[in-house]
């Protein structure tokens, strides 16, 4: 009668399944990640791929607005100090009207004149990107605001002279009544210009305001999106390999109990040889 010994296969194939499974499961336990390389999602990878690229661009527009945000709040300030000052210039246009000598007509000339230097002061010194948008030197200053992921989506923001010379204050006089009370009603003209501009650079600061929250949604919906794919369930995959090492320890016994019986069945055959 012929005995035949059987390798066991179907535990060997049980414990290579069993380690690999676990090999996955504590790298990805200690990558924090899924997909460790093209073969473990193909499909997924190359999703993540393009997610990234989003990420990256939406990060870059980000960026951007809050640097044009920066700027912008910059401007504003600036206005808004010259507005303070040719306030303060009608203010003192308005006292000087009631002057009764020269040296008090010199002495309000003399702090109207200091105002002006102020607001040139304070024009040029508005900088954006090392070029002043505020004291004339360009005809038409403007900033190009990237505000998608597109490179030629951008929003051009456009400022305006208003320096003394640009709202017509430069070389006005107070050094008389007559030319005090001229110079308090011109005045009129470059405060209301000036609150426009504050208003319109307000504007432009909200609308930015408004593209940066939506970047901020984009970056935080993409990146759920790419971590969806990439990050690994750490509680599941601890899970995994437990469940994979009980499933190794069953294998190894298997192949280590059929070792045994192989074992057991080659010594019954060289004792009955031997009888």
């Amino acid at each position: 009668m012929a005995i035949g010994i059987n390798t066991p296969y179907g535990a060997l194939n049980a414990l290579r399944v069993a380690s690999a499974d676990g090999v996955r499961a504590s790298e990805r336990i200690s990558s924090g990640l899924r997909v460790n390389r093209s073969s473990d999602d193909p499909a997924g990878l190359s999703l993540a791929t393009s997610l990234a690229k989003d990420i990256g661009g939406y990060t870059a527009v980000k960026s951007s607005l809050t640097s044009a945000i920066t700027k912008v709040e910059q401007v504003s300030d600036s206005l808004t100090s010259i507005a303070s000052i040719l306030s303060s210039m009608q203010t003192l246009a308005y006292e000087a009207i009631s002057a009764t000598s020269a040296d008090e007509f010199t002495a309000y000339q003399e702090a109207f004149d200091a105002y002006i230097d102020d607001i040139d002061t304070i024009a040029s010194a508005t900088t954006i990107n090392g070029s002043s948008v505020l004291d004339g030197t360009t005809a038409t200053p403007t900033i190009s605001v990237l505000v998608s992921t597109d490179t030629s989506d951008t929003k051009t923001l456009t400022f305006f002279d208003s320096s003394s010379s640009g709202l017509s204050v430069s070389g006005r006089s107070i050094s008389t009544a007559a030319a005090a009370a001229a110079t308090y009603a011109a005045l009129d003209t470059p405060i209301d210009t000036t609150t426009s501009r504050i208003a319109a650079v307000a504007a432009y600061e909200e609308g930015l305001g408004y593209l940066s929250d939506v970047a901020d949604a984009m970056i935080l919906n993409t990146t759920e999106g790419y971590d969806s794919i990439m990050s690994a369930d750490l509680a599941q995959e601890t899970a995994n390999l437990a469940a994979a090492e009980i499933r190794q320890s069953a294998s190894t016994a298997m192949v280590a109990q059929s070792n045994s019986l192989s074992k057991e069945m080659v010594d019954l055959l060289l004792q009955s040889v031997t009888d």
